[in-house]
This record gives structure tokens, sequence and C-alpha cells, in this order.
């Protein structure tokens, strides 16, 4: 008779809570886990060409403007001031331009198979927005990706919003998707406290669970992504070791406002081909949007802890714009951060109306001009430390065309006035040029302005096709983008300054939800006012003969700022308005 003694197996210990220290912004840091990561010759090159090219540009452009304004044997201080601004602002447009143009060369990697599988946490942060709708989706991604691969998925609902009505809400969409399918992995927490916002909100899931996962897919309440796409991520993320972060190229939801299909189609038809750009020459050391992004868990928490910049906010305090820091600091942690462009089925929603997209935009105006704070943080990448530099200049950068425009707008010789005006020596004199040397001087400008659409219009165009019967569509689409958007770019503009002013002068604006709803006449009246009497007031020295042609249309642009704002808010009559080639 045989005996089998049964002995009790031993408990597993379970796996310690990962700690996520905040990082040292006055030493560098390494992460002893990272495999390090050196950037390819290939990049390296081409970020030669993303910095000589518009450089030399802007140079020439600026000896060309000095040669202009010396013509009459002097030159003012405001005439050198307007090159030296001129020179600054299309530096930044001759980026783009080259971007755009690198963009036409890029083709997708080839795509290794995993060998093994990873553990994937789909982790989707919530603020107040619509419960069904935003758990939905992500939902929808889990049900997508369960049993497609070796990998393993699980939905992960971090909730900061503040209402018990919308807790509630969230708590009976989740409890109804686990009874329709009990067998999917779905999670939900509310946070007490909203302590660092959506920062803060990742920071807390990635000390109490993260530990069990090996990478966690970031999206925001209104990402769509596909499952082919989150896959290709996860294959790559497996077979590169060196990665941190892999980021998409989220494009627009066409939504059903003018607005929103402006933003789509030019995300679509623009922004793909800049991505591709972007990524090109970015390598290993590309950018994190804050969504749309798969992340190694522990890489994050190891690297990307942010802590509290001294001071009060708005320029102290929670920093707002996270995601360029922490992949600045996972960079300099020593692992990769890349653009995957090829993982092209990832999309984010936009505000309905202007008056919705302002308003973010002001939440990120005041967190992007935190990072001209961490510019000089020991150990950053160069590359990192210019993501962080063109944060800020998004938003500066309205400040130095506002300054253009101020300058191209005082009086000189043949005003108006040419007795106060015509021998002071601050005062600009607008030498007499050929009209061909004015055609030639406007065609180029224009070009530079509008390069990046031009190129991707080019690449789209590559890419899906065009035939006869779609081709008088495309082309006035293209028309009605250009021409909303050049309508519109005032009103940005004077928005972007006042928000960077508010920054400076110390007005927090804090973190607040989307705007939803489109605002009536009476809103958007106070809402524009700004930029609507600055319009009458060059319009009122255009009639005097104090303004230069070259900003009689700013002037009407800004004039009409309030009807603008309310037609981009309606749903267009036309479905096949503003449409990119191939869709639906």
């Amino acid at each position: 008779m045989t005996v089998t003694l049964r002995l009790p197996l031993p408990e597993l210990a379970p796996t310690p809570p990962l700690a996520m220290p905040d990082q040292a912004l006055g030493a560098g840091f390494t992460d002893p886990a990272a495999p390090g990561i050196r950037t390819d010759g290939k990049a390296r090159a081409l970020r030669v060409v993303m910095l000589t090219a518009p450089l030399c540009v802007t140079l020439a452009l600026g000896w060309a403007g000095l040669g202009w304004f010396a013509l009459d044997g002097r030159l003012s201080v405001s005439e050198s001031a307007l090159v030296a601004v001129t020179v600054f602002a299309f530096f930044w447009v001759a980026l783009s331009v080259v971007s755009a143009l690198l963009g036409l060369f890029w083709r997708p990697r080839p795509q290794a198979q995993a060998l093994h599988g990873l553990s994937v946490a789909i982790l989707l942060p919530m603020y107040g927005e619509p419960a069904a709708a935003t758990i939905g989706n992500a939902f929808g991604l889990l049900e997508g990706l369960t049993g497609k691969s070796r990998h393993r998925f699980s939905l992960h609902i971090l909730s900061d919003s503040r209402s018990p009505a919308d807790a509630g809400q969230e708590a009976a969409v989740v409890a109804a998707l686990r009874a329709r399918q009990p067998g999917l992995p779905i999670h939900y927490r509310r946070r007490a406290a909203n302590a660092d916002y959506k920062s803060g909100n990742i920071r807390d899931w990635v000390t109490t669970r993260g530990q069990d996962h090996d990478a966690m897919l970031i999206l925001d309440a209104d990402s769509v992504m596909g499952p082919q796409t989150v896959l290709r991520m996860a294959d790559r993320l497996a077979t590169e070791p060196e990665l941190g972060l892999i980021q998409t190229v989220p494009r627009v939801l066409p939504g059903h406002s003018l607005w929103q299909r402006l933003q789509s189609f030019a995300s679509e038809v623009y922004g793909t081909n800049l991505g591709r750009g972007f990524a090109l020459w970015t390598g290993t050391e590309a950018n994190f949007l804050g969504h749309n992004a798969l992340v190694r868990t522990r890489a994050f928490a190891a690297s990307a802890g942010l802590p509290h910049l001294p001071g009060r906010a708005p320029r102290g305090g929670v920093i707002l714009s996270h995601d360029f820091v922490e992949a600045a600091l996972i960079r300099r942690a020593g692992w990769g951060v890349r653009m995957l462009p090829e993982a092209s089925d990832s999309f984010e929603d936009t505000p309905e109306t202007l008056l919705g997209y302002l308003r973010r935009d002001r939440r990120w105006c005041q967190g992007n001009m935190q990072h001209l704070r961490l510019l000089a943080v020991p150990g950053l990448n160069p590359v990192s430390r210019f993501h962080l530099l063109q944060g800020a200049m998004a938003y500066l950068a309205s400040v130095w065309w506002l300054a253009l425009l101020v300058l191209w707008a005082l009086p000189g010789k043949g005003g108006a006035l040419p007795d106060v005006f015509a021998a002071n020596p601050f005062m600009p004199n607008w030498p007499d040029l050929p009209p061909v040397t004015q055609g030639a001087l406007m065609l180029i400008v224009t070009l530079m302005l509008l390069g990046p659409k031009l190129l991707g219009i080019v690449a789209h165009i590559r890419d899906r096709g065009l035939c006869l019967r779609h081709a008088p569509g495309f082309v006035a689409s293209v028309v009605v983008e250009i021409a909303l958007s050049v309508l519109i770019a005032p009103a940005l503009m004077v928005h972007q300054v006042r928000a960077v002013l508010r920054t400076l002068a110390g007005f927090d604006g804090g973190w607040m939800p989307h705007l939803t709803g489109r605002p009536g006449l009476g809103t958007l009246v106070r809402f524009h006012a700004t930029e609507t009497l600055l319009g009458l007031g060059l319009l009122g020295l255009a009639w005097f003969g104090q303004l230069t042609p070259w900003l009689l249309p700013v002037a009407v642009s800004l004039t009409l700022s309030i009807p603008l704002s309310w037609l981009v808010q309606r749903d267009p009559a036309a479905a096949w308005l503003l449409r990119p080639l191939g869709s639906a």
C-alpha cells in the first residue's frame, strides 16, 4: 500500500507596491534597470537638418530685411526690432515646414512579433465626463483586445469626479458592464481628493496597482483607439526592451460642429504628415502627449515622479502640463521615448466650440509656461529640452507675432502725419520696392506660412489617392479650412497673449473640466470683446491712413470674431464638407 503525502504549497508573497519617488530637479538621475539607449545616426543627421535649415532661412530673411530698411541710409530702432522679431517668429514657421518636408519621406518600420506577452492595464482617468459614452469607448477597446494575442489586458477606471451624482453614474455603468461581460477584468476606483489632478491620479494607481502590470495604456476621457493599433504598440514595447514609452500620433474625431470638423480635417490632412516628420527626427527622444500612449510601468515609476515646483501657482506648484516633463525624465533615466505613426487608429476629441477650445487652451498655456523653469534641469537630453522650449513657444509665439504686428503698424514716412514721424529715429521708414519685389516677398511669406499644409496635402493625396469625382469636394474643403483658419488666427493670437499675460501676472486658472454646450450670443459678445474692440481700433487707424495695408486683413478678422465664433459652433449643412479623402 502506497501512501501519498500532500504537503501544502507555500503561499507566494504578494508583489510589493511600486515606489514612485519625486524626481530631483537639481541633480541628474539614471534608472539602474534601464538597459540604456543610443540615438541612431539617421536621427542625428536629420536633427542637423531640422536646426540648420530653418536657421539659414531666417538669417537670410533677416539680412534681406536689414538691407531693405537701410536703403535710405539709416536704420531706426523700430526697424532693427522689427527685423529681430520677424527672424525669431519665422524660425518656428520654418521649423514646421522642414518637419513637414521630412514627413514625406517617412515609411513604416517592419513590425516584429512579440515572443512573450505583457500584462497591460488600460487606464481611463475621468473628471466628470459623461459616464456611459466615456467608459463605453474604453470597454469596447477591452472587448476587441481580449483573446487576440499573447498580451493580457484589463480596464481600470480612475475617477477624480467631484460630484457624487457623477460618481454614482460611473459606478452604475461599471456594474452594468460587469454583468454583461463577467469574464472581463474591469476595475473602478474613485479618489476622495483629486490631489495633483491627472498626474496624481495616474501616480496613485501606479503606487497601488502598478506592480501587477508590465505596461499601462494611458487614455483620455475622449480617447478612441483600435485594437490592432494597441496590439502593435504592445508588440513593439515587448520586442524593444529599451523603450519606456510609445506615443501614437492622435487625430481628431470629426464631431458635429464646424469647429470640430475643421480640427479633424487639419489633423488628418496636415497633422499626420507633421507627426511623421517629428517621429523621424526625434527617434528615441520623442515626446509624450499625455494620452493614447503605452508606458512601461516600472520605468515610469522609477523615473517620472513629479515634484511640485517652488512657489505658488501658476508659475509654481503642481506641474499642469505633466506629459512633456514625464517624457523628458523617462529619457533622462535611460529609457527611450518613441513616436509611432504607424499605430494609426488613434483618435481624440476636441471641444465643439471655439470658446471651449480657448478655455482649455488657457489651462495648457499655464502648464506649458512652467516648462521654462525646467530647461536647466541636470541630465536632460538636449532634444528633451527642445521639446520643453517648444511647449512654451506654442504660446509665447503669439506674443512675438503681436509684437511683429505692432511694429508693422507704427506710422512712418508717407503716412498721414509725416511731419511728426518722418525724422523720428524710433519709427520705421518703409522704403519703396518695385511691385515685382513686393509680390515675390508676399509669395515667399505665404508659402512659408502655408508650407506645412501644402506638404500635408501632398502626403494625404499620395496615401489615399484622389479620383476625379472627389477632387472638387476635397479642393473646396482645403479652401474652406485655410480661409477659416486664417480668419480665426488673429483671435487665437489675442487669447493666447492674454493667457500668457495672465500667467505672468500670477492668475491661477487651475484644472477645469471641458466646457460643454454651445454658448449664446451674449456670452460670445462678452468673451470676444477684446479682439473685437482691437479690430475696430485698427480699422480706425486704417481710415486715417496710419495702418499698413498688410495689417488690414488682421483688422477685419478681429472685428469679425463674434460672428466667426458663432459660425464655427454651428453644424455644417454639407455632409461632404471638410471630409478627408477616403472617409465615410
